[in-house]
């Protein structure tokens, strides 16, 4: 398998539809962009037997790993420690979490349905769909009427950012097979190592399934963040490890301003992402067996469930 110096082609439906410029620069220039990224046929086997080998040399309990985890242990082995050990407290909803699940489900929605809806009706359609979840349900219902109309708002408006900036991708399904909420979940050496995550969006925009011919999405507002690149890595690990072909090109698309950060999968990406995974396995390893890891302050800290005890702790100094 090698591809390189291609451009993705899609059915010609799409000169038949129309498309504003911004959405005309998305399809253009992120999702048919030429692809310059090679990959043989061995690569993916590399990447899985480095895996092997280092769950292999790490025994010890299952290790479950996403991209919050590998994030947590970039900022610091205890904050990756106190997690993984469940010292977190549970998941408690805040207002931004909420217009942001509220619009995911709208996007959800506005891909798979069948006819062409407001935003807003939309995004209340969504908020139905989700009280079917007990904790939802329960943040939303305690919610006064004043504060759940700010929420389905700013839902709307990340809606109208997503339909402005992508191609109208429920008209040009068959074209480019979107998939959204898609969750993904790999277990190596008979479960001794569990890898998982869930993608925004998936584009599948080739009918050859035996090469590159998908195009991983992560949604965001506000601005960007290195581990947002890193957890594309992941995402693009994980697809491969999947499905033994990896994406052609993962991106993390900025809604409010229409920019995004991509790069085209190729050997090194996945081995980049193996590499954090690896320190990963290596980190519960060590945690297990009783030996002390190093410890490293920031402004995660205040997050930290370990925050009040930590000697280093910057929560702990404030």
């Amino acid at each position: 398998m090698s591809v390189t110096g291609t451009t993705i082609s899609t059915p010609s439906v799409e000169r038949s539809i129309d498309m504003t410029p911004s959405q005309r620069r998305t399809f253009d220039e992120l999702i048919r962009a030429e692809r310059t990224a090679a990959l043989d046929e061995g690569a993916i086997g590399r990447v899985r037997a480095r895996l092997h080998d280092a769950v292999r040399g790490s025994p010890g309990a299952a290790v479950r790993l996403g991209k919050a985890g590998l994030n947590d242990l970039a900022r610091c082995p205890g904050l990756f420690d106190a997690v993984r050990a469940g010292e977190r407290g549970p998941f408690a909803f805040s207002g931004r979490f909420a217009a942001g699940r509220l619009a995911h489900k709208a996007v959800e929605l506005e891909v798979a349905g069948r006819d062409e809806r407001d935003s807003y009706g939309l995004i209340e359609a969504a908020a139905v769909r989700l009280v079917e979840d007990d904790a939802f349900a329960a943040y939303w219902n305690g919610l006064d009427p004043l504060r759940r109309d700010e929420s389905l708002m700013d839902a709307a408006k990340t809606l109208e950012l997503f339909r402005s900036t992508f191609p109208p991708l429920r008209v040009m399904r068959r074209a480019l097979a979107p998939s959204t909420e898609w969750h993904v979940r790999v277990e190596l050496l008979g479960g001794a190592l569990v890898l998982s995550g869930t993608l925004d969006l998936v584009l599948g925009v080739s009918d050859d399934l035996a090469a590159p011919s998908r195009l991983a999405i992560d949604l965001k507002t506000g601005r960007a963040w290195p581990e947002h690149a890193e957890d594309m890595r992941f995402y693009a690990l994980l697809l491969a490890l999947r499905f033994g072909v990896p994406p052609y090109r993962v991106a993390t698309l900025y809604l409010d301003s229409g920019e995004w950060q991509s790069e085209d999968v190729d050997e090194r990406v996945l081995h980049r992402a193996a590499d954090r995974v690896i320190d990963a396995v290596r980190a519960a390893a060590a945690s297990n067996a009783g030996r002390p890891f190093e410890l490293r302050p920031g402004p995660y800290c205040t997050w930290c469930p370990r925050s009040s005890t930590c000697p280093v702790s910057q929560a702990a100094a404030r």
